[in-house]
């Protein structure tokens, strides 16, 4: 008897490669029937006979609604999955069921093995409703008046030939992730498998060939609880569906070359393509595809009850200029952190800098290469010691405009008491606010730190206006007429 490792190479000779009988036979040196038998082989189920055809007289009016049950089971997490016991109870409270336990418990255990067997003797061109492919294509656009790459990350469902896209500035383990996360969210469920090629952040191929999942999609796979599926090497034609929406897409949603100026915004618009599209035909089945797509829907497995967050952490040391390296690029961070370790948060779309879990400040992620990534506000502390040095920084056009010709025009000694100003502005995290305090101070003439910093008082704290009291008491009439004559007795009339 061969092994499955044989009869998998036996089918793949033969239905990928298109080799013939007689060449897979000379090839792996094996009778030419035992060829014909696996090569031809569809039904890879180990029981004889189909469950229904067994012998189950008193279970068989009831298998079909043991069927849906356990049939939907398997969009369900296993701990709310039925139990044969719990089949049975239900068969006695809702169907009038008058069979024993045991006849439940031993359909139920035989059905579950055949349901949730590895699907080995699937054949490679067979598209279960519910299976998935998935890959990146690239494209340019229009962004800020410059041309860039981008990259899309596109989910086909080759039953019903649906397909959903979503862009990105990259194709990082981040960028899979949360492209994953936010179509399942969208179709509100998840496939039972997605096929993919050997892409980096999901898989490493270890030197006997085999796959292993990387760690951090690994727990994403878990958490979905999707079965990853990977091609072979160099075979990318095993996922041919998804390839093609790749081309198909690119031709009709990136043509012309897009402006986006918002690319969560421009994200929201490709959902509505993808629903557009499904008005077509499908291109062998000859029905609407969005008729295929509601059928494939009710395949998916249900979303998890927590979210997932898309992040990586990494240590990272600080050097004496205030930067921390990530990806070929330095972001920078207060230099009193000089030589500490950090913590870097790591998203898609952005970078978190954390110190004993207290955020110090967060950029948005750079896609570029040996980049300087600066923040001027981590520096306002060290121009308060070195005011004389401010048109000589790196980051002085990120100053606001304001700022920077007000301190341009303040006496040096004065520069130092505008900077520490700021600096309390910066640590209340009220940019904004205080640029306003200043232009409120230069339109009333006075532009001095202390004007400045009651104008952003003022800005920042309520003002208090009390109510006029309202006396509700009548106030008493005042005799205007006084008896003077009470003043002659006193004094007897001597004056």
């Amino acid at each position: 008897m061969l092994k499955m490792a044989q009869i998998e190479y036996i089918k793949h000779l033969y239905e990928v490669e298109g080799k013939s009988i007689s060449y897979i036979a000379k090839t792996l040196q094996l009778n030419r029937r035992t060829v014909t038998k696996y090569a031809g082989k569809y039904n890879w189920t180990p029981l004889e006979k189909p469950l229904e055809e067994r012998r189950y007289p008193v279970l068989g009016p009831y298998i079909k609604v043991i069927d849906e049950w356990l049939e939907e089971d398997k969009k369900s997490p296993r701990k709310q999955r039925h139990t044969g016991y719990r089949v049975y109870r239900r068969l006695v409270e809702e169907q009038d069921f008058k069979g024993g336990l045991r006849t439940v418990t031993e359909y139920v255990s035989k059905k579950k093995r055949l349901l949730y067997q590895k699907s080995d003797g699937y054949l490679p061109l067979e598209h279960l409703p519910g299976t998935a492919q998935a890959d990146f294509g690239e494209f340019v656009f229009i962004e800020d008046g410059d041309q860039k790459r981008g990259y899309y990350l596109t989910l086909s469902f080759p039953y019903s030939n649906a397909a959903f896209t979503q862009v990105f500035n990259g194709q990082n383990q981040e960028c899979v992730m949360e492209g994953l996360k936010r179509i399942f969210e969208y179709i509100g469920g998840v496939p039972s498998s997605i096929l993919m090629d050997n892409m980096k952040p999901a898989v490493k191929i270890l030197p006997n060939g085999e796959r292993e999942l990387t760690e951090g999609f690994k727990s994403f796979v878990l958490h979905y609880r999707f079965e990853a599926k990977f091609c072979n090497v160099a075979s990318g034609n095993e996922k041919g569906n998804v390839e093609n929406k790749i081309g198909y897409h690119r031709r009709n949603w990136f043509v012309p070359i897009p402006v986006i100026d918002d690319i969560e915004e421009y994200n929201k618009t490709l959902w509505q393509k993808a629903i557009k599209d499904l008005n077509r035909k499908h291109y062998k089945k000859m029905v609407t595809m969005s008729n295929l797509w509601e059928e494939e829907k009710e395949k998916l497995l249900y979303l998890p009850e927590n979210e997932y967050e898309v992040f990586k952490l990494k240590e990272a040391s600080v050097d004496k200029w205030g930067y921390v390296s990530f990806d070929h690029n330095s972001y920078s961070i207060n230099p009193r952190f000089y030589s500490k370790q950090v913590t870097l948060k790591i998203y898609y779309n952005k970078i978190e800098i954390y110190h004993d879990h207290k955020l110090i400040t967060s950029y948005s992620r750079c896609y570029e290469k040996n980049k300087e990534v600066l923040d001027w506000k981590q520096y306002v502390s060290l121009l308060c010691e070195k005011p004389g040095a401010l048109e000589d920084v790196k980051f002085y056009n990120q100053i606001p405009k304001v700022w920077r010709e007000h301190l341009k025009k303040v006496e040096k000694s004065e520069r130092k008491t505008a900077l520490i100003l700021l600096r309390e502005i910066v640590e209340d995290d009220k940019i904004e606010t205080g640029t306003e305090a200043l232009k409120l101070a230069i339109l009333y003439g006075k532009a001095d730190t202390e004007s400045i910093r009651q104008c952003y008082y003022g800005l920042t704290h309520e003002t208090f206006n009390p109510n006029p009291c309202n006396i509700s008491v009548i106030t008493p009439m005042i005799n205007n007429n006084p008896e003077l004559s009470v003043y002659d007795r006193l004094t007897r009339g001597v004056i």
